[in-house]
Order: C-alpha cells, then structure tokens, then sequence
C-alpha cells in the first residue's frame, strides 16, 4: 500500500489501427494529424505527456513528415512524448507464428532505439483479441517486464484482479495489467466519468490506478475540451492525486501492488472466435509467407557472402521490406480478418510482394551458391534446398521441361540421379499444364532420405521406356475418413458472442463414379474424388506414400456459402481427449470440450493431456496418437470421436452484429433497403492437410508443419558450375 496519497495516471494516447475500416493510405493521414496535433497539445500545455506505440506510424511520419518527426524526437528527450510498448504494430497474438511475434518486438525495439534512443519497459496490446500463453516467456525473453492488455474484458473472462502476476504455458511469470476503466481510450463526452471510475478504484484499494485516455481508434488523442476538464478535476479532487503519466511509470508506481498479486495460470481467452477462421486466404497466405521468409534467412545463412558491400546492403533492404510486409498484415484487424474486403485485397498483395522479393532473393543465393561449385553434367540439371530439420524423410515435387523441344520421336522418362550418379527412385505425374505437347511438360516426385539440410544438386536424364527398370507399382491406402460439414454461422465478422458452431446443415457427399487413381507408381499413390452440396464443391485428393507413415490431403475448395462455416471433420478415437496445440511462444493443451479455439499450424490428439515441460518427441511417439498439420487452419473444435478443422466461414465483410443486414430475397417495394452485402471467403480455395498415427518412427508435427508449408526449394534448368 501507498505511504501517500493514490494517483491517477492519465496515460494519453491514440489508438490508431493503421488498416480496418479504411485502407493504410487513410490510417497513414491521419497517423500524422494524430501526431501534429499531440505536438500542439504539447506544446500548449505543460504538464501534459502523449504515450503512443507502434514503430509503423513513426516510420510513416518520418517518409511523409520529417519536420513533424524531427519536432517528435525534441519532445521525446524532454520527456514531453512518451514512446509506449515498442512494437512495430499491435498484432493479433494468436494466429501469427512465434517468429512474427519475435520480430514485431525486434523491429519495433531496433526502430526506437535507433530514432529515439528508448527502449520501453512495458509491452501492451490493448485491442488484440486473446493473448497466447506463450507470450510471458516471449517477453520476458525480450526484456519487458509488464504487460497491458484490454481484451477480453470482465464479462468474458474472469481474471482474479486486474493488476495479476501472469504465468504461461511453460511457467514463465510477468506481471499484467487488465485496464480497469473504459476501453484504450475515451470518447468525446466522458472523460470526466473515467477519471471519476479511477479515483473510486484508487479510493477503495489505496494504491495507484491507470486511465488511458484520448480519442481512438481513428486517431485524435488528447483535445483541448478533455484538458480543461482534466485541469479543472486535478485542482478540485483532495482524495487522489490525479496527474499526466506514462505506462512505464505507472508501472513502477504499483511495484508493492506487484509483489502481493494474485497469479493466472494459462491463456487470456477467449473473445471473437470467428476471427480465427474469417477472411481464411490471408490465414493461409500469412502461413506461407512466414515460411518462406524463414527459408529464405536459412538459405542466407548457411551460404553467406559472394558479393560486394553495395549489394549485400540493396539485399539486406529487401529481406527488411519483406518482414516489414509480413508484418504489417500481421495486424489485430487484419490477419483476423475483420476489415473491409478492399482492405484484404491491399494485404494479399502485400504478401504478393513479400512473395516475389522472397523468390528473387533465393534465386539469386542459388545462382551464386551454383557458380562456385563444382560442375554437375546432366541433361537437366536440379539444385535443391533443404531447410527442414528433424525430417530425415520427406517427399519432394517439382515441375520441369523435358528438353528443349518435346521428344516427338519415342517415349521418354526422366531418370534422376545424384552426384555420384546413383539412381533415385522416381515416378512422373501430370503437371499443371494440360498441353498435348508429348509430355513436354514433366511433373517429377521423389522420397528425399536422410538429407542433410543446405544445397544438394542432382541431375534429370531421359531414358527410353523400354530400357527403364520397372519397380512394382504400389496401391496404398491410408485413408482417414475425412468429411465435410456445413454448420450454421450467423455471427459478425467477429463471430462475437459465439463460442462454438454445431447446428450442420448438411454434408458434403461424394459424386457417384467420381473416385478415381490418378498417379500411381513406386512412390505414392493419388486418388481423387469430387463432393458437392447446396452449390458448392470440393476436388479431394488422397495422398498415399510408400514407406512414409503421413497420409496427405490436397483439397480445391469451390465454396459458394452464405452465412456458413465449412468444417473439415476428422473422426477420431472416442479415447482421444486431450489436445496439444502448436500457439505463438509455445503450445497447449487443451481438453475436449466442443468450443471454438485457436492454434498454429499443427496439433497432436491423445488420450492423456501433455504437461508442463513435457517432451513433445516423447508424447508422439507414443502409439494411439493423432497429428494433423495443415496450411493455416487456425480455429478447430473438439468432442469425443470428432477432430473439427474449420476450413471457411462466410459471414458479411466488417459486419457487427448490431447491424442489422438488409434481406434482398423479400422485396422492399422500391424502398432504399442498403446494398447488399459482400461475404468472405468465395470462390476457390486450396487446402493442405497432413495427418499420420503416432508410433516408435512417427515425424514430428512442427516437421511436418515446416514441409507443407515450406517444402524444398527446387529449382531445374539451373546450371551448376562454370567450366
């Protein structure tokens, strides 16, 4: 307890989501509106201190301000403008991948450290929906020592207090903040009841309290009306000292509040559960893009240098450019999904750059990395790049021309081979290409084994047919049963208010004489079969491998729902209960209970729930386990005999359930009804999913996880040496 009197931190800042119901270009204008008109507030009032975060802002203020910016740095090193939480944006904490997080801190921290020479103590993210357990342990990992959060609020989750010692799925503690009054900010109308709830809370508790204000989330800040009230509220209030403050020093204010909190076990959720399924491409491109960065920074690091300084320096600029693009998406409403439909376009094409940035890199560490080694003589030569750990057998596939010309004359197929010209076993599939250009175009699969990770070249040469040793063609099954469920989904864009979805309105069923075999050979089988309901269709394929225990489903969505969510439904064991989830900063277990939650990009079923510190290598290799992995199906629900991956959902594009949607199929008489509205996730999709049984061999999932969403880099026709 405080010796004297409590106070009152007003903690002013602007909530300011850079992209939701507008595009960044709007967010960026008022960014720097938000921030002129804190540096005149600043400037007209003394006592007053602005707090704000997220590195992107600042950086959007120095390209298209820099007098502005200059103008921030003078306040910053008088202590008049405060850099809060230092991130590069406030991200959703649920969906991206650990690496994300990490680099949201690193940007961020490197951003401030170098313009402003700060670095905060206290980490926030008042507007993301939940907070993975493995977040103490990332931030502590990182140097902070607090954590303020808003979401979920007291009607959704119970917390013990709202000051709280928070430990996370591995043990690791920090203390947290749940802000106490209001939201992140106030509105234009009751700054006065705020500070009124604060000096109650300080009151009754005796210790100090914290209340953000300033108008948000469109920007604004502090106004000159909310001052004059504040001023007028400071002489008057005996009880409570009330003064202009920063999150770090509130911090350090509540230390003996601190040492006596009450501890929270586990994860801080769960609210806006649509919002692990909703706008479903950008969950599965951010998988993508995520992988491919990380692929690409291991390329780089195992093959360094080779060129000059100005070079290396334009290379170092783009890789900063991609993760900048990769993060930027990575924002609260964004990510989940729940901005405007032009707003999703702007972030696929950001990943669109990311994407080719992230292929121009590694084709140009390819081509330097092949100059310098030694010859390889093959009719087409093929250089690979392994960045998968833990796998020592995996399959690879790739697309290639067979020559220069098609081979008219006879039959040919493309024998590969490795350096020291042993044979690997192969099988041809049909490429995309459907050109009937005597298989010019050649699709080539192989079993990698026992592939060190780093460049490995092989080489193509064509063979007749008659002179190729037949292997026994191989039919396998593996087959787990996978169904399709539509279920009811009536919820916002936020699926507020709804912890899980149930109600089926029916399955997709197999069309008669559709299920056919179209690869087979001595290194897996294919069989495809296409599904249909209510308008919408699936193309299903069935992914068999010789010798290799993981069954692989590729699945083309054609999805034409309305108010619906698509189910991926796996049955499984009635004994399985017990669910460990891949989630930023670490995993979790959870138990069967039929709601809606969220995870990475893999899990493992099991008939006994994983504890803290358990070996994960362990758990899967014990027999009568489940894994799936897949490409970004980040909501699932769980019951005894049923695993449910929720593949898409369509609700209305930034849609709040307090708005009510016009319904065009009854006439309106010519009455203005509003247009009609636009729903997520049409047209077509592609789905990857893997899922194999635990046992003394079993890969484990996070590998699984890294092949199917960054698999080999492969690339032919690239030569390889120079004499």
């Amino acid at each position: 307890m405080t010796e004297t009197k409590p106070r009152i931190h007003l903690i002013c800042n602007a909530h300011l989501d850079p992209v939701w119901q507008w595009r960044w270009m709007e967010g960026c204008g008022e960014a720097i509106a938000t921030f002129r008109n804190a540096v005149e507030i600043i400037n007209e009032h003394p006592d007053f201190i602005f707090n704000h975060n997220e590195a992107v802002l600042y950086e959007w203020v120095m390209k298209y301000d820099p007098p502005l910016f200059r103008q921030i740095q003078q306040l910053v090193s008088k202590g008049r403008w405060f850099i809060a939480g230092g991130w590069y944006l406030q991200p959703d904490v649920n969906l991206p991948p650990t690496e994300n997080i990490v680099r949201h801190i690193l940007e961020g921290k490197k951003f401030f450290r170098e313009q402003f020479g700060v670095e905060p103590k206290v980490a926030y993210n008042f507007d993301s929906f939940g907070h993975s357990s493995g977040l103490p342990r990332l931030l502590r990992d990182h140097g902070y020592e607090f954590y303020v959060h808003m979401r979920p609020d007291k009607e959704v989750l119970d917390l013990p207090a709202s000051i709280y010692i928070w430990e996370g799925s591995d043990g690791t503690r920090i203390p947290a903040h749940r802000i106490e009054v209001g939201f992140y900010h106030t509105e234009r109308n009751n700054i006065k009841q705020h500070i009124q709830k604060g000096v109650e809370i300080a009151r009754n508790q005796n210790r100090d309290t914290a209340v953000f204000w300033g108008l948000g989330n469109h920007g604004g800040g502090a106004t000159r009306e909310d001052l004059a009230i504040i001023e007028e509220m400071i002489r008057e209030e005996r009880d409570v000292d009330i003064f202009h403050s920063t999150t770090d020093h509130f911090f350090e204010s509540i230390s003996p509040v601190i040492a006596d909190a009450p501890v929270y076990k586990g994860e801080v959720q769960r609210i806006f559960t649509g919002t692990y399924t909703s706008m479903a491409r950008l969950k599965r491109k951010a998988v993508q893009a995520s992988s491919a960065v990380v692929q690409m920074e291991e390329l780089e690091r195992h093959h360094p240098g080779g060129e000059d300084e100005e070079s290396a320096g334009l290379r170092s600029k783009k890789v900063d450019q991609i993760w900048k693009d990769i993060l930027f998406n990575d924002f609260h409403d964004i990510l989940t999904g729940s901005c405007t439909r032009i707003a999703e376009e702007d972030a696929m094409e950001l990943y669109g750059r990311a994407m080719e940035n992230i292929r121009e890199i590694n084709m140009d560490i390819l081509s330097r990395i092949n100059r310098s080694s030694k010859k390889l003589r093959a009719h087409i030569p093929v250089s690979l790049y392994n960045s998968l750990e833990g796998l020592s057998k995996f399959p690879v596939e790739f697309e290639c021309m067979a020559d220069h010309r098609p081979f008219w004359d006879e039959e040919k197929v493309l024998v590969l081979s490795d350096r020291k010209g042993k044979i690997i076993p192969s099988q041809e599939e049909q490429p995309d290409a459907l050109l009937p250009f005597h298989r010019w175009r050649r699709k080539v699969v192989f079993m990698a084994d026992k592939l060190n990770k780093g460049v490995h070249h092989y080489g193509l040469n064509p063979e007749s047919v008659e002179d190729l040793d037949k292997s026994a063609m191989l039919y396998l099954t593996g087959d787990f049963g996978v169904k399709f469920r539509v279920v009811k989904d009536t919820a916002d864009s936020w699926g507020t208010d709804t912890w899980k979805w149930n109600e089926s309105v029916g399955e997709f069923m197999e069309l008669a004489d559709s299920k056919r075999v179209i690869a087979q050979g001595n290194i897996r089988t294919i069989q495809e079969s296409e599904l249909i309901l209510h308008g919408s269709s699936i193309i299903l394929r069935q992914i068999s491998y010789a010798g290799w225990p993981v069954t692989e489903y590729r699945i083309l969505v054609n999805w034409h729902g309305e108010h619906q969510r698509l189910k991926l439904v796996i049955p499984v064991d009635t004994g399985l209960d017990s669910c460990l989830c891949e989630i930023p900063g670490g995993t979790i277990s959870r138990k069967a209970d039929g709601q809606e939650h969220c995870h990475g990009t893999w899990m493992h079923l099991s008939k006994e729930e994983a504890g803290t510190g358990s070996s994960l290598s362990t758990i899967n290799r014990k027999p009568g386990g489940i894994n799936i992995a897949h490409n970004g199906l980040h909501g699932y629900d769980f019951v005894s005999g049923e695993l449910r991956l929720s593949v898409l959902r369509s609700a209305a594009y930034c849609h709040w359930h307090e708005y009510k949607l016009p319904n065009h199929s009854e006439s309106s008489g010519g009455h203005l009804s509003g247009p009609s509205p636009e729903y997520m996730d049409q047209g077509l999709h592609d789905i990857r999913l893997a899922i194999w049984r635990s046992g003394p061999e079993s890969p484990a999932p996070e590998s699984i996880s890294s092949w199917l969403n960054a698999p080999p880099l492969v690339y032919p026709h690239l030569p390889v040496g120079n004499g």
